[in-house]
């Protein structure tokens, strides 16, 4: 049981006063909120990121490897070792369907087992978005990897406990990544720092 401090004030929503887009293209959607809080102080503008959801998938073989794939990541102005991942399309009737569009296609890997274990938010002062974790087990190559010519994608198949070294120390720098990883590699008794 959690308790709180009497004295700390109930947080309560915003209201927005006027909103409009600043960038609306296909990649990204910025949006300024004029915005008054419950005390009547001004915010504004107050930018916001609308983005899809996103899914990640913590993929698994029956050798206890984990399929990573490193990427270029402009923003980041490097390479990143990650899950395989991407944006819920509009076509994808469910988190679970994206995760399996997404990791044959950026990995050439399909699963016969799915388990999804929620929604998180990336960043829930600037970001509309969730973030979806699923555990692909009995993970084996297809061969149907898609050759986007956006994504140079290397795929490496890593033993769990080197993923998990690789996530303590560093070398797996996103943050949310980091945390599907543990979530769904808790949910199996397979996250052991």
């Amino acid at each position: 049981m959690t308790t709180s401090d009497p004295f700390s004030p109930e947080p309560k929503p915003w209201t927005v006063k006027t909103s409009r887009d600043v960038i609306r293209d296909r990649w990204v959607k910025l949006r300024a909120d004029d915005c008054l809080t419950a005390e009547g102080v001004e915010v504004a503008p107050y930018y916001v990121l609308e983005y899809p959801d996103w899914v990640h998938v913590v993929a698994l073989d029956d050798e206890d490897h984990i399929i990573l794939v490193e990427q270029y990541r402009h923003a980041f102005r490097g390479i990143s070792l990650e899950v395989p991942a991407g944006a819920i399309d509009q076509e994808d009737p469910s988190p679970l369907a994206a995760a399996a569009r997404e990791l044959e296609e950026e990995t050439g890997y399909v699963a016969e087992h799915w388990r999804y274990f929620g929604k998180h938010s990336p960043n829930p002062a600037t970001h509309t978005n969730f973030c979806h974790t699923v555990l692909a087990q009995g993970v084996r190559l297809s061969g149907k990897k898609l050759n986007d010519p956006t994504e140079q994608i290397k795929v490496l198949r890593v033993p769990v406990q080197d993923v998990i070294r690789l996530a303590a120390n560093g070398t797996i720098t996103n943050a949310m990544q980091i945390a599907s990883l543990a979530i769904a590699l808790s949910a199996i008794g397979k996250w052991h720092l």
